[in-house]
């Protein structure tokens, strides 16, 4: 009897293609199944889900150890995700390969460095990545540590869990999951929480010198709404959001609906 194969599992970031943390992610994922790195060349941090459409890109592979293949990739991190998905996995890199592996059943963007709760994740790069992967129908988690690397053990943990447990097939069509890890250190780690996602907006400044303006800023963490991700994320829990893609408002869409019926 044949075994079934393992998961194909795409990873990105918007860190750039030499992060250590997501190497470690896929030196960790590569037992469990077969792992492509396809990742921004240079950092792409706060880029959200701008792709490239006006010039090519540049792909090249790059050298990997630990049972995994990586590629560069001269865009953002919604350029990696749309051309591993869109292209690679069915073609390969033209002239060079023949064909892709196949479908991938799972996609990580990640471990980033810095949280991406609330707002934070209207603006990510990261949580970009996993974003483009539900656009193509792939189950996407979007992985990001709040302060240094002292949990960076316990998301590489929660990734191969997800892959070992096959929970990624829990992920609907069209949703995907923005994990964020606390700034605590393991012994203070409290475990994980579902919630929903934080408004809360940052308290953005600029600063100035002749006409050149720094933004700055910072979320005011003890008024989040109670239960919500920054909110958790600050008592020391790793929240687990489901976002969709799907942005309707369906109470504005009846509002709408009933305006225009009484201007007809």
């Amino acid at each position: 009897m044949q075994s079934p194969r393992k998961p194909r599992i795409l990873i990105t970031n918007d860190d750039g293609v030499n992060s250590a943390n997501m190497h470690a992610l896929a030196r960790a994922l590569a037992p469990y199944g077969e792992v492509f790195v396809f990742a921004p060349q240079m950092e792409q941090s706060g880029v959200s889900h701008a792709f490239t459409l006006r010039r090519p890109l540049c792909i090249e592979e790059c050298p990997s150890e630990g049972g995994y293949r990586a590629f560069s990739v001269d865009g953002t991190p919604a350029d990696c995700v749309k051309f591993a998905l869109g292209h690679y996995a069915a073609f390969g890199l033209e002239q060079t390969e023949g064909r892709g592996p196949g479908q991938f059943d799972v996609c990580f963007s990640g471990v980033n460095i810095g949280e991406n709760s609330g707002v934070s994740a209207l603006y990510s790069g990261t949580v970009a990545g996993a974003r483009e992967a539900a656009l193509w129908s792939v189950p996407g988690v979007a992985l990001s540590l709040r302060g240094g690397n002292t949990l960076l053990q316990v998301s590489i943990d929660f990734a191969v869990k997800v892959v070992r447990e096959g929970m990624f097939r829990n992920i609907p069509a069209g949703v995907f999951w923005n994990v964020n890890f606390p700034k605590v250190e393991p012994a203070a780690f409290k475990g994980f929480r579902a919630c929903t996602m934080a408004l809360g907006m940052f308290t953005d400044h600029y600063t100035s010198e002749g006409n050149l303006w720094q933004l700055d800023g910072e979320k005011l963490w003890e008024k989040q709404p109670e239960g919500s991700d920054d909110y958790l994320l600050d008592q020391g829990y790793a929240t687990i959001t489901p976002h969709r893609i799907d942005q309707t408002d369906e109470e504005n869409l009846k509002k709408i609906n009933e305006m225009l019926a009484g201007n007809g």
